[in-house]
């Protein structure tokens, strides 16, 4: 079997915005002698420091350029621009190195001269240019230079807080076929849209699997995933609203909805290495079959409790591992129990080229009987090897 997949992902996050919260003459333009503007940064810095410790700040920040400068523990200097922060791990656009991320214990110092928006453990955020020392964040805003504790910083989303600049798309297309003793087609599409704001991140994807033997159609699934997470601490989370909606022609499934509230933490946090999720929460299924056998109940109204572990594992910089599982156990009618999940592999060959290996599993424990008295399979699964491309 041939099997071919792209993906295509498109972030939204609109483009950088530099508003003038300053005196130009605070900001002047990168010298085209990088040494020169090297040594004005580390001085501005040195002058940001000496106005924090000392408690007396200016009307404005010294930039020295308008760039953002970061300053690693090891004394190493990077020049770019800030595309995010977040679980203590900075994504950093270098001039000279591209794409880096960097864990923040490994960040001394920032020199943030585009605007960009702060967001801080007691859910406030502030907005501008700002520099950032060992224990400080001073951040030039419109009202004038906020000065908080660094450890307060939860993220720093690129830059002024426009919506469009927290929400992204997600679009995967993956096609396989077998041609010889039987001749079949698939067809496999996603399509995500995600919202991060500050404290919370709403999610939802539609997936499609459609398959063909010999022209005719012998897979049809439509699932619709969607979770909206409130963070509480850097740990603990709730979802008000998390679930999935389902239609299957071949395993009878007319419509299948599953909405829940859960909680959950993150036991394991290694910037840049690995994150695992797990929550558990309660919920409602509501189950219409296609053609049911006599005398089943069509519709069905059931209880659940909801189990789901996420993680995401960063073997290197260019090879990730993700994967996700979501057991609905349906307390009131034990045999709709069902399973989902999902694995994938990811091979980063460039900033915009990735390599990806797919692979999702659908399982219910005890299907129930079509009108002639077939049963449909327990399990149902998809492997997808394609390519993915990254703009934005």
């Amino acid at each position: 079997m041939a099997i071919v997949a792209v993906s295509l992902w498109v972030s939204l996050s609109g483009g950088r915005v530099h508003a003038d919260l300053s005196d130009e003459g605070k900001r002047p333009d990168p010298s085209s002698d990088d040494a020169l503007v090297g040594v004005q940064v580390k001085e501005a810095l040195d002058a940001a420091r000496q106005q924090l410790e000392s408690g007396e700040t200016t009307e404005t920040l010294p930039f020295a350029d308008g760039s953002d400068w970061v300053r690693t523990t090891s004394g190493e200097w990077a020049r770019g621009s800030i595309d995010w922060m977040r679980e203590d791990v900075m994504s950093f656009d270098s001039d000279e190195f591209g794409e880096l991320e960097i864990n923040m214990r490994e960040v001394a110092e920032v020199h943030a001269a585009r605007t960009n928006t702060y967001l801080l453990d007691d859910r406030s955020r502030l907005i501008g240019f700002a520099m950032i020392t060992t224990d400080k964040l001073a951040v030039q805003t419109e009202e004038g230079i906020v000065v908080r504790e660094r450890d307060e910083l939860w993220s720093i989303v690129e830059g002024g807080g426009p919506e469009i600049d927290y929400w992204s798309v997600v679009l995967d297309v993956g096609l396989g076929m077998n041609r010889g003793n039987s001749n079949q087609a698939d067809l496999n599409l996603r399509f995500g849209l995600n919202r991060e704001g500050k404290r919370t991140l709403a999610e939802v994807d539609y997936i499609l699997n459609l398959g063909f033997a010999d022209r005719e159609l012998n897979v049809s699934r439509h699932v619709v995933p969607f979770t909206n997470r409130v963070w509480l601490t850097r740990i603990w989370f709730v979802e008000p609203i998390a679930g999935q909606l389902l239609s299957d022609r071949f395993q009878d499934i007319r419509f299948r909805a599953q909405p829940a509230a859960t909680a959950g933490l993150r036991f394991l946090n290694i910037p840049s290495r690995a994150l695992w999720d797990l929550s558990v929460g309660f919920g409602y299924e509501y189950l219409r079959l296609f053609d049911p056998l006599i005398g089943t109940r069509n519709p069905q109204h059931d209880g659940l409790a909801r189990f789901q572990t996420r993680a995401r594992f960063d073997f290197t910089p260019d090879v990730s591992f993700i994967f996700s599982w979501v057991t609905n156990l349906i307390f009131t009618t034990i045999g709709n129990t069902n399973h989902t999940g999902i694995a994938e592999l990811l091979f980063e060959v460039t900033n915009v080229l990735n390599l990806q290996a797919t692979f999702m599993y659908f399982r219910t424990e005890e299907p129930h009987p079509r009108e002639d008295g077939t049963l449909p399979a327990k399990n149902d699964y998809f492997f997808t090897i394609g390519v993915s491309l990254r703009l934005g």
